[in-house]
């Protein structure tokens, strides 16, 4: 059965320049599909029941803002969902990222930035824009922090030293694969590493995870990558 990504862009010169992109990447069992509203998308996801991937647009004809994200993933949480959008605003990155989307792609990266994030998301991670991790790590012990934030922080001390380089690896959107290649853990550890961290901190998912350091870089304590690390 081929994988398949939808293409979700009001103007047709998106959509035709991306397809090529990705089908010059990807291999031949990708199926590339596009639509542009967000009826059109909630259509073709219905119908083909098995989307790999969404790439969405924030402004639709049918649809501005936030409001087809959530729609989209209202009606289909399982899917996969990244946002492609024009706007490079701190506050709408941070805000879609609450709607458990696996990536936010500003269309004027470079092709090569596209589809490493691609890649990684059909891999199972989540892309994150380098500049919403430097905004958290730079701007985020400056914010006041909410009751739940702080809350956060007091059950992110209670993580090991083992779990907030796990954490710190999912922030960057690695792979349960790539996160056992890097700590040098079996992926049985680093599958019960992740759960005892997402428990910790309360959530439910890698997004809300990521959404959370984001918010409170503290989570991340002391931790500095290392390399070697002995396995557990």
């Amino acid at each position: 059965m081929s994988e398949k990504i939808l293409i979700v862009d009001d103007h047709g010169l998106v959509r035709s320049g991306l397809k090529p992109i990705l089908q010059a990447v990807l291999s031949q069992n990708y199926i590339i599909l596009e639509a542009e509203t967000l009826v059109e998308t909630l259509d073709i996801i219905r119908a083909h029941n098995d989307i790999d991937l969404v790439l969405l647009d924030l402004t639709l004809p049918d649809a501005h803002g936030l409001s087809a994200l959530e729609t989209v993933r209202a009606q289909f949480p399982s899917v996969p969902v990244a946002v492609l959008s024009g706007q490079e605003d701190l506050h709408l990155i941070q805000s879609a990222y609450r709607h458990n989307i696996s990536g936010f792609v500003v269309k004027n990266v470079r092709a090569e930035v596209l589809v490493s994030a691609v890649r990684l998301i059909l891999s199972g991670g989540v892309y994150v824009p380098p500049e919403l991790l430097t905004a958290a790590m730079t701007g985020g012990s400056e914010r006041k922090r909410s009751r739940a934030d702080r809350g956060a922080i007091n059950s992110g001390s209670q993580l090991t030293p083992r779990q907030q380089e796990v954490l710190y690896l999912i922030t960057k959107g690695c792979s349960n694969q790539e996160i056992s290649d890097s700590v040098g853990a079996t992926i049985g550890t680093v599958k019960s590493h992740v759960v005892g961290i997402l428990r910790a901190l309360g959530v439910h998912s890698r997004t809300q995870a990521i959404s959370l350091v984001h918010d409170n870089p503290d989570l991340l304590g002391q931790y500095k990558p290392q390399v070697g690390r002995p396995t557990e």
